[in-house]
Order: C-alpha cells, then structure tokens, then sequence
C-alpha cells in the first residue's frame, strides 16, 4: 500500500509518516513547502499509485488536488479537522469556518473519507506555557477554570494510521479525546507535579490576553479561542472511548506526555 501523508512535519502528520515507516508501508511524505494543495493543478505525480491519502485543513480550497485523487484511484481520506468545525461557540468563528468548508469541499469531490476531530493536543501545553515555566515565571490565563481535554499526539496519529491502512473503523467521521476533562490551571498543575515544584498561576483579563497576542496568531483567532475557552469555564469537556476502541489501548493521559517531554520544560 502507498500513503500520501501532507503536511509531513507537523505534529501530527510526523508521527504518523514514522508509524507507516515502521510498519512497512509505502510512504510518499509532502511538506506545504513542495506540494500546496490550493494550487490549481500539478498534483498527477503526487497521486499517481497512491492508496490512501491523509489530509489537513488549508485556508484555500483543495477541490482541484482532491479532483486529481480521485482520477488516480485513491480509496480514502483520512482528514484532520478540528472540534471547532461543530462546537457551539467556536463553529461560526474563523477556526470553525475554515474547517467546515475544507470539510464540504472534501464531501463533494466523492472521495470516501473519514474526518478525525482530536481535542485539545497535549502539546497546546508547550506551545502555550512553555516558556514562562523554563523562566520560572506564571503562567498567564485569562479563564484558568475553562475545561478542556487533552489528547495525546501520539494516539492522534495512531487512530489515524489504522484508518488509512484498514478499514474496520472508517466512516464519516471520528472524535478523538483525552481520558478526563480538567481544567487549564490544573493542567498547568500536572506540569508542575512532573517537575516537582509548584508553577503559579496568574489570571488575567480578555484584554491583557488580546494585547499580549503573539505575532503568528491572529486577532480574529485569538478571539475565536477566548469566547471558546470562556464557555468552557465550569463545564466539562466531551470525552469518548474512540482511541481505545481503535488502538486497543487506553488514551494517554496529559501527564504521560508531560513525563516523556520534561526537557522541553526544564530551565
């Protein structure tokens, strides 16, 4: 079997281009930087002998390579979208907008597929606090009590490996979670039980996170997630049993990743 994996050195598509590699599969990796789905053409060679295919979400259409897979053969998508695609605050935000037209334009290129909605990745924790723990300083929230719930990038990339090798578990679409639902303060917390010492924890104001917005991150973004997290204050996070009833195994816990990644937190 052949794999096209897209966006090959992301989180996610990473992980799963070295789990196809180790289980022997054909792989045929694209970084954004030499295959733009949003391009008009071009993509005959990127297709050609290719069985399965997995997909990430692009702010442009990707109707014309999704045109190209189907001529070539391809059997199934498995494309990575977000919660944020049918969440009730978040879908009619940027985030939701983008997803759900990539969705609807992977629905009407006739292509079977499967869409995976993986919650809040663990590694939103480095990417987010890392910094402020290896300086020793708090970590800055603006709603510490919006629940959320993690997710292991490995089990994300490993639901998705069955799915583009078998098709036992594919079908329109699956959400993928964590074990528990906690809060981002007590998350900050299960870092600092790893590290051994106490991280503290300073609540600011929507307008501090707004005006502490980091360059690569869009104002309208940035909004988008602070009306999410601000109705997830005091609610439980959704969990389902999907990684378990795919892998086999339990989903990894935050504190399981947090344990295998501590350096990336160690001053």
């Amino acid at each position: 079997m052949t794999v096209l994996v897209t966006g090959a050195r992301g989180n996610i598509a990473s992980r799963i281009v070295a789990r196809l590699h180790a289980a022997g599969q054909q792989v045929r990796a694209a970084a954004r930087d030499d295959l733009d789905l949003t391009d008009a053409d071009g993509f005959d060679d990127a297709v050609k002998g290719v069985d399965t295919v997995f997909l990430y979400a692009t702010r442009g259409s990707a109707a014309a390579f999704l045109s190209a897979a189907r001529e070539a053969g391809v059997r199934h998508v498995v494309f990575l979208s977000s919660p944020a695609s049918y969440e009730a605050v978040e879908f009619r935000g940027p985030i939701g907008r983008i997803h759900r037209a990539a969705e609807r334009t992977l629905d009407e290129s006739g292509l079977d597929h499967t869409i995976l909605y993986p919650g809040w990745l663990a590694t939103n924790a480095r990417r987010d606090w890392g910094a402020a723990i290896r300086a020793g300083e708090a970590v800055e929230l603006p709603y510490p009590a919006a629940q959320c719930v993690p997710i292991h990038p490995d089990d994300v990339a490993e639901v998705a490996v069955d799915l583009l090798l078998n098709d036992t578990h594919r079908g329109r679409m699956q959400i993928l979670t964590g074990p528990e639902s906690i809060r981002l303060d007590d998350a900050v917390a299960t870092v600092g039980a790893v590290m051994g010492r106490t991280i503290p924890v300073r609540e600011i104001t929507r307008e501090d996170a707004l005006a502490r917005r980091e360059p690569w991150l869009a104002a309208e973004i940035l909004d988008s997630l602070l009306d999410s997290a601000a109705a997830a204050v005091g609610r439980p996070a959704p969990i389902t049993n999907t990684v378990e009833r795919i892998t086999g195994h339990p989903a990894r816990s935050l504190r399981e990743w947090v344990v295998e990644n501590r350096a990336d937190f160690e001053g």
